[in-house]
């Protein structure tokens, strides 16, 4: 891989928006169209995790770090094939990169890409990353599944999906990194657990609108902060009379949402045309989307079952993509430039969408507190002391320290305390659970012989539960790392899902 120090980008917006383009709940705003000097077809995109960022890749190979405040590039590297895959790491400061070929990339940058790459046996088809940015799934063409770890640079296990993936549409993450989905492009769903490399379920995605029809997916698309993924799904059935009768195909559009722990579907919305690319976002019930035969984008909302806002290119969109804050929707074109809009959701949103149910609650980590606090490989003595209710059932807060309990006793390097000793120690000491202070929590540390002791809350905010953890070092009383997760617009069944991110936050 050589490095490729030419680009260029221009202030100039050269998109129209479509009016209205304050329909629905949210706002479109033009912001910047991105152009390289080198022109080719847009084939990936991908936010920072912040949002500040946005990386291009194109089919020359050429990929493209913009800064959006700036409206300007900040680095560029050149792959030796067309541009699969792209996806920031950890911190942002670096991201992967597939190409075609089959080489995966690790880019620095500060420092550039020298010395980081690998490839993939076989020719790569699909690609995904687990929500935690650690591991990459990779399809190939010899109908394998090839999962890396992107922090050793190795191998992390191989799924045979032999006659399984052969017209492959989409590969995608759930949430929690337990799961791998592939799509094809007939309708046929499999899903896998990528510890154990087994197949969980299989399914068929079917329209049902049309008798007789045959399901033909065109795009397919989900998020590392919700618990759904949606499909375009066109139903295309032979005309009444046959195929004598001189008549068109019957064609049905939808698109349809799936729970990923399930597969049921949980929604679905009928198109006036195909979807033929999707980006999931913004919220959690929203979907952009564009069709193959203008230069429209639609905001469909997926909870009233309605085009929402639209933008419209000066060119036919390529790929989407919305960024993890919601902030920003983007859109690569045939000739290489990249269109960005500024998202919000307008004032009355919450009273306009109150009344529905949320499709799935989006769970995220607050930024920068991705990476586990209790590094792996390094043994420590951990007890979680207590979790504070703040508006929320006390039995919310038992739930989360019984599920992390029960999580980090099965994390190699981390040894806990037993519950029975921690409740022996605060009743002798006469501390209460709730309210226990910092210094409190390091005295029963020392007690105990811990090396960290966890303070945790549980706390609701309008519709969003955030649950926070501080990992206090027991020897110099000192906070060491505090986590935070966010779960918006939560359900219920969400809160085990947010439980399980904070955990990941704290070791892995």
């Amino acid at each position: 891989m050589t490095r490729w120090p030419r680009f260029a980008a221009t202030g100039l917006l050269a998109l129209v928006l479509s009016c209205p383009v304050v329909a629905q709940d949210i706002r479109v705003s033009a912001h910047a169209v991105l152009e390289p000097e080198d022109k080719e077809e847009v084939t990936a995109l991908a936010y920072s995790g912040n949002g500040s960022l946005l990386l291009s890749g194109d089919k020359g190979g050429g990929v493209y770090c913009w800064d959006l405040a700036r409206k300007q590039a900040i680095g560029a590297v050149k792959l030796d094939d067309a541009v699969l895959f792209l996806a920031f790491l950890t911190g942002d400061r670096t991201y992967v990169a597939v190409d075609k070929g089959g080489r995966v990339t690790i880019v620095d940058l500060l420092k550039g890409a020298e010395g980081t790459s690998f490839r993939i046996k076989g020719k790569p088809l699909r690609v995904a990353i687990d929500a935690g940015k650690q591991y990459l799934a990779v399809a190939t063409g010899d109908d394998r599944i090839e999962l890396f770890d992107l922090k050793g640079m190795m191998p992390a296990g191989s799924i045979d999906a032999s006659g399984k993936i052969d017209d492959i549409l989409f590969l995608g993450f759930d949430r929690l990194g337990q799961q791998i989905v592939a799509v094809m492009q007939l309708g046929d769903v499999v899903t896998w657990n990528p510890a154990t490399l087994k197949v969980l379920r299989t399914m068929a995605l079917a329209g049902g609108e049309l008798h007789g029809s045959q399901a033909v997916v065109h795009a397919a698309a989900t998020n590392r902060a919700t618990n759904v993924f949606a499909v375009s799904l066109e139903e295309v059935a032979l005309p009444k009379g046959g195929v004598l009768s001189g008549r068109d195909l019957e064609r049905r559009s939808t698109i349809i949402a799936y729970d990923w722990q399930s597969g049921a579907e949980v929604k679905r919305v009928k198109m006036p045309e195909t979807a033929e690319w999707m980006a999931l976002g913004p919220g959690n019930d929203h979907v952009a989307v564009a069709g193959e035969d203008d230069n429209t984008i639609a905001l469909i909302d997926l909870r009233k079952g309605e085009s929402g806002s639209t933008v419209t290119m000066t060119q036919r969109p390529k790929v989407l993509a919305v960024s993890d804050d919601n902030a920003w929707l983007a859109a690569g074109g045939e000739d290489g430039a990249v269109a960005v809009w500024k998202l919000q959701f307008k004032g009355e949103a919450s009273a306009a969408t109150g009344g529905l149910p949320s499709l799935s609650g989006r769970i995220r980590a607050r930024a920068g507190m991705t990476e586990p606090a209790l590094p792996p490989g390094t043994p420590v003595k951990l007890a979680i002391l207590s979790f504070q209710a703040k508006g929320v059932a006390p039995e919310v807060a038992d739930v989360c320290v019984s599920t992390m309990s029960n999580a980090l006793a099965n994390v190699e390097y981390v040894t806990l305390v037993e519950r029975h000793q921690i409740e022996s120690i605060l009743k002798e000491q006469q501390f209460q659970l709730s309210g226990l202070t910092e210094d409190q929590g390091v005295s029963v540390g020392k007690i105990l012989k811990a090396d960290v002791v966890l303070l945790g809350s549980v706390g609701k905010l309008g519709t969003s539960i955030v649950f926070s953890a501080r990992l206090i070092n027991v020897e110099t009383g000192k906070v060491m790392k505090g986590r935070e997760v966010i779960c918006e617009e939560c359900r219920d069944q969400d809160m085990y899902d947010a439980i399980n991110m904070l955990v990941s936050t704290i070791a892995r």
